[in-house]
């Protein structure tokens, strides 16, 4: 089975050919804005270099968040448009979850998947490592208040938005992004809701009127 990775939660895009859990392929790109083209131009060097067609793609999976609302929609998006004429299986599986296990696999036991969501909160997602290999969400997403956040000190801290959260994790080091290979890899056992997990807290502003 060839799975096709999406993942565009964050500024680093990436896409990836799994066949049989194995990578085939990947690419991946920095952009301050997420742009149709940027993707299916990407998405058709892949495939070309894999030798492969769209045909030849059984399933596809998406990375569904937290992180860029329109990324993650326009993801999502792309992957039931190709699913579509041949009614391919599409997939969707925690963004936050793909960042994990990458982390975990470098011999992390303990990860803080951490995103700045304004507003003086962040969203945190808290995970554990697992004896074969995998990963399992040991807190739930959730949005905290700054002075009310409380990590464990043996754990990973990690984020796409490290830059912006120094001052919150001083021990955040650089940042790290979630890579559609891990989401083409998660979603083969751990599917999850097809829809963005979206943790900004809404902004409502109030009519003006005259």
């Amino acid at each position: 089975m060839i799975t096709l990775g999406i993942e565009c939660s964050s500024r680093q895009g990436s896409l990836a050919l799994l066949r049989d859990g194995d990578v085939i392929g990947e690419k991946s790109w920095i952009a301050d804005r997420v742009r149709h083209n940027t993707i299916f131009q990407t998405l058709e060097t892949l495939i070309q270099e894999a030798e492969l067609s769209y045909r030849d793609i059984s399933r596809f999976a998406v990375g569904r968040g937290p992180g860029s609302f329109s990324g993650m929609r326009m993801s999502l998006a792309i992957a039931q448009a190709l699913a579509l004429p041949d009614k391919k299986e599409v997939r969707a599986v925690s963004s936050g979850a793909a960042l994990a296990l990458a982390i975990a696999r470098e011999g992390a036991k303990e990860i803080a998947v951490v995103g700045d969501a304004r507003r003086g909160q962040v969203w945190i997602g808290l995970f554990q490592a697992l004896e074969d290999g995998g990963i399992k969400l040991s807190k739930d997403w959730e949005l905290i208040p700054y002075e009310e956040v409380s990590v464990s000190a043996e754990a990973v801290i990690v984020s796409p938005e490290a830059e912006r959260l120094t001052k919150i994790f001083p021990n955040i080091g650089c940042a790290h992004f979630p890579h559609a290979k891990e989401v083409a890899d998660l979603a083969q056992t751990r599917p999850e809701d097809l829809e963005p997990l979206y943790m900004h807290p809404p902004v409502f502003i109030e009519p003006k009127f005259s």
